[in-house]
């Protein structure tokens, strides 16, 4: 992996060189960004670390070069860059997209003759088998901005301001299709440690699906949840918070690990599914989905036990169908929540226009349903179907 043409002055900054730090921190960005998404990381680290944040094609010192829409590329590229610049042990730290393209270099760079890292640390990143919805890159402008303003990506000036949104939103798009498409390369996965890191408030990367990177990884990766939304890494708190899990420092304030469940494609384990129907007796019998069109069937699992499960597809021109079973042991955990969130994002993703669901009609669901957006339709044997608009 040798390119002439590749200078590492274009894509790595420092804004304050420390020579003398032991570690090297390489920072990637997330979709759309740059790197001054890490400006305080520098001072927060003070001279424990040098920063060394990655500038992709397409924004802040490269708006005139077209982003690039493989992050395979993208990663050796970068892993030929890095070449020329660590100059001693370093840890790799990416955000949502960055986080991707950290994963790969961990993989390419020692294969190019380079340093395996001490450490790579991912950050609210959905594993690559539950895929970000294609929608998100070829919704609207004012979908699109829509996603930022709930993710809390973008300040509500620039996202105002026309002249910011059309230098941003090109690239973004580029970046989200990238994300999108992104597969592992087949192989191994890295033979470095990893840890896992999400926001407790992040609709889009939660914890429990952060955590279905242990599929991809050689060990069990600690899994860490801060408070906050998909930018939680913008708080100060936060920044000083992440230090601690960047440097595997010890004596400096470290957030405890994340425990729970983990969100993951249902692997077809029809006994255990049984299982899991059984402690749930009276709940509605499952829609006829057909199986030919669109079907998602998401697991929940606490350890090596299935506690939830939903399958969501299509029925009519509009709708889709939401069928799901839940623990009484968790009932109250969350999950049901986190599995409506994936079967409303597949639903968006598919065009439809209203996700339907039927459950028990007992008391204590309803006012979890309407805070969730659902209102009820029409009641058969005791049991409600309740519906979600999802125009506008």
């Amino acid at each position: 992996m040798t390119d002439a043409t590749i200078r590492s002055d274009r894509w790595i900054q420092r804004a304050q060189p420390r020579p003398d730090a032991p570690i090297q921190v390489v920072c990637l960005p997330s979709a759309g960004a740059g790197p001054s998404m890490y400006g305080r990381w520098a001072a927060a680290l003070g001279d424990r670390a040098e920063v060394v944040a990655v500038t992709l094609p397409g924004r802040e010192g490269r708006s005139t070069e077209p982003a690039s829409p493989d992050l395979h590329l993208l990663a050796r590229q970068i892993a030929v860059a890095l070449l020329r610049t660590l100059d001693r042990p370093y840890v790799l730290f990416g955000h949502s997209m960055g986080a991707l393209i950290a994963y790969t270099i961990a993989r390419v760079l020692p294969e190019a003759g380079g340093p395996a890292p001490a450490r790579l640390v991912m950050s609210a990143a959905r594993p690559p088998d539950l895929p970000l919805p294609a929608a998100v890159a070829t919704g609207s402008d004012q979908e699109l901005v829509a996603g930022l303003r709930e993710l809390g990506g973008m300040p509500d000036e620039v996202l105002a301001d026309p002249d910011w949104l059309a230098m941003l939103l090109k690239p973004l798009r580029t970046d989200l299709a990238a994300v999108d498409a992104f597969r592992p390369l087949p192989g191994g996965p890295p033979s470095c440690a990893a840890v896992l890191v999400a926001g407790d408030g992040d609709d889009h990367a939660p914890p429990a699906v952060v955590a279905g990177w242990r599929r991809f990884l050689t060990a069990s990766a600690p899994v860490y949840a801060l408070p906050g939304n998909h930018f939680y890494l913008r708080e100060p708190a936060n920044v000083a918070a992440l230090g601690a899990i960047v440097l595997g420092a010890p004596g400096r304030p470290h957030p405890a690990p994340y425990d729970g469940c983990t969100i993951e494609p249902f692997d077809g384990d029809q006994a255990a599914l049984a299982a899991l129907r059984a402690t749930r007796p009276h709940a509605p019998a499952p829609p006829a989905l057909d199986p030919g069109h669109d079907l998602l069937r998401v697991a929940v699992r606490d350890g090596d036990q299935l506690v939830a499960y939903a399958e969501c597809g299509v029925i009519g021109d509009e709708e889709c169908h939401v069928w799901g079973l839940l623990h009484p042991a968790v009932a109250r955990r969350g999950i049901g929540g986190l599995l409506l969130g994936e079967c409303r994002a597949y639903a968006a993703a598919l065009g439809r226009k209203v996700l339907v669901t039927t459950v028990d009609g007992h008391e204590g669901s309803a006012p979890w349903l309407i805070a969730h957006g659902l209102r009820p339709e029409r009641s058969v044997g005791g049991r409600a179907t309740w519906q979600l608009r999802m125009e506008g």
